[in-house]
């Protein structure tokens, strides 16, 4: 992979003189290449000139999905600055600990949204979304000259869940976010008769493909109306009026998005490429999907950690799954190893360990947070070079990778999104009338996941309403446990840890027994 172009000398020869649409929402509206290109330009020299945004800077995003949002990216990154997106519907106490994680100085956000912004971080610039339009249009960008990137120039900061209640912001450079791309367009083979579906919430990595990958080939985004992410006949009806080519979703949405298809009879003729990830992927979901489309659409199971750019593997599904479908070879740029969590020797094929990543796809580390960055970044003696300890537990077998369901730590993956139980527990134990807190996922007769928790609490009883409103407070709303068991004891090892099957056991009982095949 050549890693000497980066994702603004893509976009400017991309957008350069190209009427064609970059972007397409709501109908029949658009946004050509050229326009966006101007457009991010322009904001760039505002930002670098009258903002005094410095190479390096983290600039955060707090605006809804749409053509702002994209322009306001981009000029974050040909200013030189590092794109941060941020959900203005984020905990102001979280909000706060990120933007100060951060060390932000300036933000984009809706005009609605400035004083929560305001209150989170003291001395915090904002641009509200209102203005963008009359920045974006005065003037132009003439004697502008941007900054010359290198590839270990930062790009960008994704906050993720953290065991210990504060997120981890994790830092990638340009080399590997182009490494991703630039491997993601030899895969899809994208050109600019392609319309990508950009569906994934802007403050998860996925994104980030989706956001960024046209640039590389001239496709267009057909940006999703913000709320319809997750629900299926949404989806499917943007995908057949736009005409998508390309998409990704998790599995858990997958299934019921064929199952709207077989009921409302859509066929979506131009679709040719689904990717997924984010969740384990069942055999009978990639037998369903190949009985749907056949040979016409490639199903593609990714896998990959916030930590190592985005995925570090894939799979394609073009054959009749096997009983535990892959995670498959690892992308260019990326090296695949599967160690012993404790010694970290490597293990040998067919023998299960912990995923151990290396190579140009490895983040920076945890912004701001060295002591976190040693402990997962460590230098691997028997390998010669540093790799990330995944916490992911696999094996290898006949050269493909296995996820092993399970982790060495507390860490789950709900519906593509990653949390740490361990900070569902600490904000939990917040709470004046909670003794002991304990947070997993149960599985339901009928395969669907919830988040749930349990609680000890002193004499009263805790309303769960109540609990739920408070730690609403806390963490973000993917974050919040569908279900609250409160208990006089929770259940424990002979080791005296926390017994996490036990406690799913009596939470599935209580209340999903009637699901329960």
């Amino acid at each position: 992979m050549q890693t000497n172009r980066l994702i603004t000398d893509y976009f400017a020869d991309t957008a350069r003189d190209n009427p064609d649409p970059a972007i397409r929402w709501g109908k029949g509206m658009t946004l050509s290449w050229l326009e966006l290109y101007a457009r991010a330009r322009r904001l760039a020299r505002h930002l670098a000139v009258e903002r005094g945004l410095r190479r390096g800077d983290c600039v955060a995003i707090g605006l809804e999905r749409s053509p702002d949002f994209l322009v306001a990216a981009y000029a974050v990154l040909l200013a030189g600055g590092v794109y941060f997106p941020l959900d203005a519907k984020t905990p102001a106490a979280r909000m706060a600990a990120m933007l100060e994680t951060a060390q932000c100085r300036l933000a984009f956000c809706a005009e609605a949204q400035a004083g929560r912004f305001a209150e989170a971080a003291a001395g915090l610039a904002l641009i509200p979304r209102e203005q963008l339009d009359t920045i974006c249009r005065a003037g132009g960008d003439a004697g502008y000259d941007a900054p010359r990137l290198r590839a270990d120039d930062p790009a960008y900061l994704i906050f993720t869940s953290g065991s210990t209640g504060a997120p981890k912001g994790v830092l990638v450079n340009h080399g590997a976010l182009i490494n991703r791309l630039q491997w993601h367009q030899l895969h899809s083979r994208m050109t600019a008769a392609d319309i990508i579906l950009q569906r994934t919430a802007l403050t998860f990595d996925v994104s980030l493909w989706e956001l960024f990958l046209p640039a590389l080939n001239g496709a267009s985004h057909y940006l999703l109306q913000p709320g319809l992410e997750s629900f299926a006949r949404g989806v499917t009806a943007a995908l057949d009026a736009e005409g998508v080519t390309v998409v990704h979703f998790v599995p858990s949405l997958l299934k019921p998005v064929l199952q709207e298809l077989q009921d409302s009879g859509l066929s979506l003729p131009a679709l040719r490429q689904v990717y997924v990830s984010g969740e384990p992927l069942p055999a009978s979901l990639v037998d369903r999907f190949r009985r749907q489309f056949g040979s016409r659409c490639l199903l593609t199971n990714l896998y990959g950690p916030t930590e190592a750019a985005i995925d570090v593997s894939f799979y394609d599904c073009d054959e009749a799954a096997p009983a535990a479908v892959p995670i498959g070879r690892a992308l260019s740029g990326c090296r695949l190893h599967i160690v012993d969590p404790d010694t970290l020797a490597l293990k040998a094929d067919s023998e299960v360990g912990e995923i151990a990543i290396s190579g140009i796809c490895l983040a920076d580390g945890y912004y701001n947070r060295r002591d976190l960055t040693d402990k997962a970044f460590v230098f691997h003696p028997d390998l010669g070079e540093r790799v990330y300890l995944s916490g992911d537990l696999g094996w290898r077998e006949d050269g493909e990778l296995f996820f092993c369901q399970g982790r060495k730590d507390t860490q789950v993956k709900l519906r593509g999104l990653r949390i740490e139980l361990g900070e569902i527990e600490h904000h939990l134990l917040n709470h004046e009338a909670v003794i002991e807190a304990a947070a997993c996922v149960v599985t339901d007769g009928n395969g669907e996941q919830w988040l749930v928790a349990a609680v000890v609490a002193g004499a009263d009883e805790i309303d769960p309403q109540a609990l739920r409103r408070f730690l609403a407070e806390q963490v973000p709303a993917y974050m919040l446990p569908a279900r609250y068991w409160q208990t006089g004891t929770l259940p424990r090892t002979g080791s005296g840890k926390l017994d996490r099957a036990a406690i799913a056991g009596a939470v599935r009982e209580r209340f999903f027994a009637d699901t329960v095949a």
